[in-house]
């Protein structure tokens, strides 16, 4: 059965959204939704992939994504997805071995949980993505609203939440990689620990926990190297990253 009901609960002041929860146990998409739904978060359904597809239609705000689906594998529907949308993802999964959860944020994750998980946490890490996915829409002027901050051939445009390479093409980032990318920018040459930066995505830092690791790896990789062929995040053992490149106002 392709469920298509949403899950509707009295608002929170912060968000009138929509989860897609690409899960194919009843009882799961039952829990999650039935928890979303009590800070007004609605819930559309996929028991598979090709569902997910159709669902997709619906512009939900965040997909909440299970790795082992009937009809196809989800770190191949997660690659597929981040060639056309930003749309925030949480994986959600039995599948939660260190190299799948690398492999996830690699391809485009912004977060993972392991099943099974205690719903609260499941309920903030949502929260947290809707919160950072609404910036990127936001109407009202922020601090940071209007302002382009450039740095070697590349631009990060503040406004429209968009990193743009030497030519003005927007390249993908991620919500999350957006948020973690900006506060190296606010703090150049500035060490900052992986408890700060586990904070700037409102997540409980966790010791060994290789998230921002893997999503600081993912920022490399994007910007590439600087002229001198230096990196243009550096790693300072036991303290955490320190961004090592002029930054000017656009």
């Amino acid at each position: 059965m392709h469920y298509n009901q949403r899950n509707r609960a009295p608002l929170d002041p912060y968000m009138s959204q929509t989860a897609l929860i690409v899960e194919d146990d009843p009882g799961t998409r039952h829990v999650v939704s039935t928890t979303l739904g009590t800070v007004g978060i609605s819930s559309i359904f996929a028991e598979n992939g090709a569902a997910m597809w159709r669902q997709l239609d619906h512009k939900p705000d965040v997909v909440i994504l299970d790795l082992s689906l009937p009809d196809a594998d989800g770190l191949e529907l997660l690659r597929q997805l981040r060639q056309h949308s930003e749309i925030p993802v949480l994986i959600h999964s039995t599948r939660s071995d260190e190299i799948e959860r690398i492999i996830g944020i690699e391809i485009g994750a912004d977060d993972f949980l392991p099943k099974p998980c205690n719903m609260r946490e499941l309920l903030a890490r949502t929260r947290a993505l809707l919160r950072r996915s609404q910036l990127r829409n936001a109407s009202t002027v922020s601090r940071s609203a209007f302002r382009r901050m450039r740095f070697g051939h590349w631009t990060l445009d503040t406004a429209s939440r968009e990193l743009l390479d030497e030519d003005g093409n927007p390249v993908s980032i991620g919500v999350s990689g957006f948020a973690l990318l900006l506060a190296f920018l606010e703090h150049p040459f500035e060490p900052l620990s992986r408890e700060v930066l586990s904070r700037v995505l409102n997540r409980e830092y966790i010791p060994y926990d290789r998230i921002i690791d893997v999503h600081v790896s993912q920022i490399r990789r994007i910007l590439g190297q600087q002229p001198d062929g230096s990196s243009f995040i550096k790693t300072l053992r036991s303290q955490g990253y320190v961004f090592v490149s002029q930054v000017e106002p656009g």
